[in-house]
């Protein structure tokens, strides 16, 4: 049953002004609820909204990132190799066993092995503009009926006094001039008279910055043009000699591009070449017999260390070396004890059947490439 209005309500609602001020207020009410709809929406989103952006509890964080996947390391795709260089079959004379891995600078003193920098490994690299032609065969020297020593004396003319001791040794031996030594000219033409071989002793850039090889040393990236001033003027200093081995040299004979210079001269002058072997990866033969140049290796060091014994015993191990290959070639210095014992051993090494000989008569001496199988020996 519907609910009747009153009869004081009838009476108001037919009055005129009571309508209007019911729709007035209506109106203003509705207005106002209009209003506080506008002023509060977007002040806070509605829940669903708002989870949507809540930022994730830190576990939930820890354990998306833990099993979403590593990343991809980037692996370097390696520079293409520019085309293979022949490398030569190794000469008759290099199939010695192994040297000892250190580098020896200077005489008396030796570094062990040592990491490269790679600056170091820069100096190595090969120019890609110079890659070698097949390297011409070489003919070893002859069998000879004695096994054959050949003794180098090394830095002659400094020391003057020692250096006429070593003229005087008994028997056959090399000696190397410095070429920046006083009156190189009475001094090697007194060792020849004496029955000795002569050489020019060329200062090489070491590895150790500490070592002093001289003045108008050889140095690796040095231009061509300077290079070859260098070298001229240390060849330009005496006369009579032969060949040439580097003093020092641990650096500038492991650099292809410069050694190739070196060879191209003393391929000019007619002159050989003995690698020192001051570094374990020397291309000094490698690039003499690519050259045409005549060449030998150093096999024993007799004295880096200045010791009577250890003098005595590295010659026996040239005796035993030129017994089973056929040659020995062993480098020394113009000192107190290595003189001394020089002296004693080699009329002893003379009456056991050797025959110490000059570094000219082991040199292994590349064919021209045109040539035959048929050759002589050096």
């Amino acid at each position: 049953m519907t609910e009747q209005p009153s009869g004081l309500f009838k009476t108001a609602i037919k009055d005129p002004a009571v309508r209007l001020a019911a729709l007035c207020g209506a109106g203003a009410g509705a207005v106002l609820v209009f209003a506080v709809i506008l002023l509060t929406d977007g002040a806070e989103d509605p829940p669903a909204q708002r989870d949507a952006f809540k930022p994730e509890p830190v576990q939930q964080q820890a354990r998306i990132r833990a099993v979403e996947p590593p990343p991809v390391a980037r692996v370097a795709q390696p520079t293409p190799a520019p085309a293979a260089i022949q490398q030569p079959s190794a000469p008759p004379m290099e199939t010695y066993p192994e040297l000892p891995v250190s580098r020896i600078d200077e005489p008396g003193a030796i570094s062990g092995p040592r990491e490269e920098t790679e600056s170091q490994v820069t100096a190595k690299a090969v120019p890609e503009d110079v890659s070698p032609p097949p390297l011409p065969e070489a003919v070893p020297p002859a069998p000879a009926a004695k096994p054959l020593i050949a003794i180098v004396i090394d830095d002659m003319g400094v020391d003057q006094r020692r250096s006429a001791r070593a003229m005087k040794l008994p028997g056959k031996v090399t000696l190397s001039f410095l070429p920046y030594a006083r009156d190189l000219k009475a001094q090697t033409a007194e060792a020849a008279k004496s029955g000795h071989e002569i050489m020019l002793h060329v200062a090489m850039e070491p590895e150790s910055a500490e070592a002093d090889p001289g003045p108008n040393v050889l140095l690796t990236g040095l231009p061509k043009d300077e290079l070859l001033k260098n070298l001229r003027w240390n060849l330009d200093q005496m006369t009579g000699y032969a060949g040439i081995n580097n003093h020092m040299g641990s650096r500038f004979t492991r650099d292809l591009a410069g050694m190739r210079v070196v060879m191209a001269e003393l391929k000019a002058r007619g002159l050989f070449f003995l690698d020192s072997v001051t570094s374990h990866d020397s291309v000094g033969s490698r690039v003499a017999r690519e050259a045409g140049v005549p060449y030998a290796a150093r096999d024993i060091f007799i004295d880096h260390k200045d010791e009577m014994d250890f003098v005595m015993k590295q010659l026996d191990k040239t005796a035993a070396r030129a017994r089973k290959q056929g040659i020995a070639i062993a480098i020394g210095h113009p000192r107190d004890i290595t003189l001394r014992v020089l002296k004693a051993w080699i009329p002893k090494v003379l009456e056991q059947g050797f025959e110490l000989v000059g570094i000219s008569r082991v040199l292994h001496r590349p064919r021209p490439a045109h040539s035959g199988a048929a050759g002589t020996s050096g």
